[in-house]
């Protein structure tokens, strides 16, 4: 199967696009954050990193819950 092809706008005359494996998880996940940020209508690509990394720092490691979960 293909790569799902995202388009995340970028101010009114730019876009990121990112391939994301549907069997893969982490890209979806990865793939969800993109999304919440791109409908917050970043200005700028600085501006849709930054709240990418805002948004990553806020949301625990997949690993970690896991690992909590254990004992």
């Amino acid at each position: 199967m293909g790569k799902e092809k995202i388009t995340l706008p970028i101010g009114s005359s730019k876009a990121l696009i990112f391939e994301a494996d549907p069997a893969n998880k982490d890209e979806q996940d990865f793939a969800k954050l993109c999304k919440e940020v791109a409908a917050t209508k970043p200005q700028s690509i600085q501006g849709f990193f930054t709240r990418l990394n805002e948004l990553q720092q806020k949301k625990p490691p997949e690993a970690s819950k896991k690992m909590s979960r254990r004992m």
